[in-house]
């Protein structure tokens, strides 16, 4: 589980930018790792960006916290977790740099980036969306991981918590993971179901034990005392419950009633109402019939006639998918290396005067106490570029930038390619899970027949 916080740098980023460094703060338990800058000079080269891309924004950087359940997370893996959530959110087109702390018994992450892109020169737009954007790529990444899930509201709890120490947290953790973890269930129970049957039936099935009274009250497996399902939240009594399931289902049929419904083979086995209920197990094995015969009528479109050819079909699909997702990465790799070249022969065209007048210079020192940021965005500039600095890399800014244009229009069409053939990845993954759901039940009635 991981929480998430950002906020605005628009002064003393440097000094923002040696805190999250400082190893002495954390007992030397510190992890560094940064982006297109180094971590010493990410402040010069920030605003340098900002300036190379003439951006007036008052922003200098942002500050991401990315911060863990005690005892859930090691601090390799926190970095690596706050490694992939760049990647996935700044997709390499800012500047930024990162550091994995351990402070007060948790483990948390620090993240600075720059607020202008070195690729395009935009500014980042912070707001609610792209906030949740965050968090809910945090969230992936951790589920990738194996770490828990909070809910908004839970996270709020936890934040007002994560003060205490190791031991205060671990002590309070049994009771409020059984309240957290009951909100979730109750969610999702609710996004599940469309009316109050449905309900009990998901939260049966989710292990927990349920008392009707004049407050409804739930229980898990392992938990001793029952908790009354109001003192989670307002939006937790029996009557607000039922309120919002009626609303989301009322809501849904609406917003589906344009969608077409998708094939879809239930199995039957591990179905618990089809276990309590004979007649209901019988019109559900009808609905697998019809659905099996519209899911073979989906696979006989493609001029595929026996399940060998299906499984070739199904794999070459995967294929292309893994395919285009790879040519477009390719681009927008292309596409950030292109910029940060630019950025470099623009801070080197700009500095090269200063340099070559520190080289020149009978009194080297006060030359550099005088130049000594430019100096160094100089020889980092040149250090990028590489030994094949001429006159043609210093005049092919032209090139690059119309070269970027026409990478980005290739992105696009691959953008739009990929999103098409993710629907075909999904509509053969939901024909292949039928044909073996459907297979499995065939066999177990062919098994009772015997």
């Amino acid at each position: 589980m991981a929480i998430t916080k950002i906020h605005p740098i628009k002064t003393t980023l440097n000094l923002s930018i040696d805190y999250i460094c400082d190893a002495t703060k954390t007992d030397e338990a510190i992890l560094i790792s940064s982006y297109k800058c180094g971590h010493k000079t990410a402040a010069l080269q920030f605003e340098n960006t900002k300036e190379v891309m003439n951006s007036s924004c008052k922003n200098i950087a942002r500050h991401l916290i990315q911060s863990f359940m005690p005892g859930e997370v090691t601090p390799s893996l926190a970095h690596e977790i706050g490694q992939k959530l760049c990647e996935m959110h700044l997709k390499g087109k800012y500047e930024y740099v990162m550091t994995t702390h351990i402070d007060k018994g948790h483990i948390h992450n620090h993240i600075i980036f720059n607020n202008v892109s070195f690729v395009d020169g935009k500014a980042y737009i912070s707001n609610k969306k792209s906030y949740h954007q965050i968090r809910s790529e945090s969230d992936q990444i951790c589920k990738d991981n194996g770490l828990s899930i909070l809910s908004g509201a839970d996270q709020q709890n936890y934040i007002k918590t994560k003060g205490k120490s190791y031991k205060e947290y671990q002590e309070l953790k049994a009771g409020n993971s059984y309240k957290a973890k009951l909100k979730y269930t109750i969610d999702l129970a609710i996004k599940k179901s469309m009316d109050w049957d449905a309900f009990i039936n998901f939260m049966h099935d989710h292990g927990y034990e349920i008392k009707h009274g004049v407050h409804i009250s739930f229980r898990a497996s392992n938990q001793e005392r029952f908790t009354r399902a109001k003192t989670i939240g307002p939006d937790y009594s029996e009557e607000r419950i039922k309120e919002r399931i009626e609303n989301r289902a009322s809501g849904k049929l609406i917003h589906n009633a344009k969608q077409r419904t998708p094939i879809k083979v239930v199995d039957i086995s591990s179905n618990q109402l089809a276990s309590e209920s004979a007649g209901f197990a019988r019109w559900l094995k009808l609905q697998n019939l019809k659905n099996m015969a519209k899911t073979w009528q989906s696979i006989n479109q493609n001029d595929i006639g026996d399940i060998e050819s299906f499984y070739s079909h199904v794999a070459k699909i995967h294929d292309d998918f893994i395919k285009i997702q790879g040519d477009l990465k390719s681009v927008e790799q292309k596409i950030i290396e292109t910029a940060d070249q630019i950025k470099n022969i623009n801070t080197y065209k700009k500095y090269k005067s200063i340099y070559t007048g520190y080289q020149n210079s009978t009194d080297k020192d006060a030359y550099l106490r005088t130049h000594e940021s430019k100096i160094i965005l100089f020889e980092a500039a040149r250090e990028s570029l590489g030994s094949s600095v001429n006159k043609n890399t210093m005049e092919s800014i032209s090139v690059l930038k119309n070269s970027i244009k026409e990478l980005n229009v290739e992105s696009d069409k691959l953008m739009a390619v990929l999103s098409e053939h993710k629907l075909k990845v999904s509509e053969v993954n939901q024909l292949k899970s039928n044909l073996h759901t459907y297979m499995k039940g065939f066999r177990n009635t062919d098994q009772i027949d015997r």
